[in-house]
């Protein structure tokens, strides 16, 4: 209906986008939504594996700042023509992000994805391919989410690491 609707943990059971079954995140892909991290991250990598039943649209949101229904921060798309494009949404902005080439599997197939975030520096792994980089990001740090656009979507083995930049 156009409003947000923010649901904590004891209320879990009043939405009905995500859900968990047989060892695995599921979303409807309607509403749109994400399901985010309680803490904010900046220098870390992001692991999830995502399987699409139909060719469509989720995506990973990084450095959210605050709760909105399409709210600041940068996409790494998980659409699945355009699977780890790196774009800014609502304000947010950087330099790159475009696609090297496409890596998707077939529809129905899991595909490893990962982020990479160090000091405003993304980039993003598809089945161990180098798709995206941008750099200049802002915001640089925020939380993690994972999205719900459109289509149904699965989600696995999703961790997350964090780490400290190394300067000589």
């Amino acid at each position: 209906d156009g409003t947000a609707k923010k649901f904590l943990e004891h209320e879990v059971n009043d939405q009905t986008t995500f859900s968990v079954k047989e060892g695995k995140l599921v979303t409807t892909g309607k509403p749109s939504g994400y399901l985010r991290t309680e803490s904010v991250y900046e220098n870390y990598v992001f692991h999830v594996e995502v399987r699409l039943m139909v060719p469509g649209n989720s995506g990973v949101l990084v450095h959210i700042q605050k709760d909105d229904i399409w709210p600041r921060s940068i996409e790494c798309q998980l659409y699945f023509a355009h699977m780890g494009r790196i774009f800014p949404l609502n304000g947010a902005t950087l330099d790159g992000g475009e696609m090297f080439h496409a890596a998707p599997r077939p529809v129905g197939e899991w595909n490893s994805y990962e982020v990479y975030s160090e000091e405003g520096r993304l980039a993003t792994v598809l089945n161990g391919k180098l798709i995206g980089l941008a750099s200049n990001a802002d915001p640089k740090l925020g939380y993690i989410c994972l999205q719900s656009e459109g289509v149904p979507a699965e989600f696995r083995n999703v961790k997350i690491r964090r780490h400290t930049p190394k300067h000589s």
